[in-house]
């Protein structure tokens, strides 16, 4: 018995003194690190332990866009998205090997082509969402009616929705906050600022009087525009120009040939889709009245990139360098 004891004491002076010389040997490390100035090789965390907010417990709980309480169990991995903005921004925020389903019109990036296809944009598959058995399904407002079913089946469902720049900071925010990376938000953002910044920075020499008339139009038959509540105009401001309906409080009024030839705009975009450029001058040229429009006389008609100019995602800061570069020639 006393051997068992005098075994037992040596075996744990022995474990004493490893741990106080493993600690010394931190110690020891540390201090070199920054005698050097930290240009010792240090071997970093793993992926997952960067991107887990180191003041984050989980489960928690967020608010999304649509005033709904959600719980986040744990960070997500296996996300579907139902919107092409949605599927755009998680790709953006570095989150593209988490997507594991898109709609059919999630065209951008290339990527988001070979993911599992959940339906369409209007009409997404309860049944195909179900089967793939996400950690989190990104929805947008359309999804009114799928959030509900997609909830009493166990899934977590985040809605978010943008109509501006401010609202899809926060969008962006949130997804990251979500998705256990907030910092990929915060870099997103901050770079996203700093080239709108820089085109603003350009057009500091344009004077409001000088600030250029746009007209765009989204749809010929019937003739319809963007309002102020559309997303196109909020580009069309910050890029220096001057929505000739965004006193119109919709997103898409429809409108009449005689109002925009009143309005006189100096410059008219309409979305690629529409046809060649050449095609859509001529049209618009035959119009009553539009003979004598500014755009018209100058042969200032634009073909623009339309899901870049309609979609609230981070590809609005194109949007916005597009149009002020064909706002503006000589500044850019």
């Amino acid at each position: 018995m006393k051997k068992l004891l005098f075994f037992t004491l040596l075996l744990l002076i022995g474990l004493i003194l490893l741990t106080g010389c493993s600690e010394t040997a931190d110690q020891a490390e540390q201090a070199a690190r920054d005698e050097n100035g930290g240009e010792e090789e240090v071997e970093l965390p793993s992926v997952m332990e960067q991107t887990v907010p180191l003041l984050q417990e989980w489960p928690f709980q967020v608010t999304d866009q649509v005033g709904r309480v959600v719980t986040i169990e744990d960070i997500p991995q296996s996300i579907v998205s139902l919107s092409p903005s949605n599927t755009e921004m998680l790709f953006a925020l570095g989150l593209g090997d988490r997507v594991t389903g898109v709609t059919e019109f999630c065209n951008y990036p290339a990527e988001a082509l070979e993911k599992p296809k959940v339906g369409g944009f209007n009409t997404p598959s309860i049944e195909r969402i179900v089967e793939i058995e996400p950690d989190l399904v990104l929805a947008s407002t359309i999804h009114e009616q799928e959030v509900p079913f997609l909830e009493e089946l166990g899934l977590t469902v985040l809605v978010v929705e943008s109509s501006n720049l401010h609202e899809l900071y926060s969008t962006l925010s949130l997804i990251a906050e979500v998705a256990g990376d907030p910092l990929a938000g915060e870099e997103l953002i901050a770079k996203m600022t700093e080239r709108i910044s820089a085109v603003e920075t350009a057009l500091s020499v344009v004077s409001p009087e000088e600030k250029i008339k746009v007209y765009y139009e989204v749809y010929s038959d019937p003739l319809m525009s963007a309002g102020s509540e559309a997303l196109i105009n909020e580009i069309i401001a910050l890029a220096g120009g001057i929505n000739i309906f965004g006193d119109v409080e919709e997103k898409y009024p429809t409108i009449s040939a005689e109002v925009v030839a009143e309005r006189q705009p100096q410059i008219i975009i309409f979305p690629d889709y529409h046809g060649s450029a050449d095609i859509v001058f001529d049209e618009m040229a035959s119009r009553p009245g539009w003979e004598n429009i500014p755009a018209v006389l100058d042969n200032r008609i634009y073909a623009i990139t339309d899901d870049s100019f309609v979609r609230p995602g981070p590809r609005v800061v194109e949007a916005v360098e597009e149009a002020a570069r064909l706002f503006y020639p000589d500044l850019f």
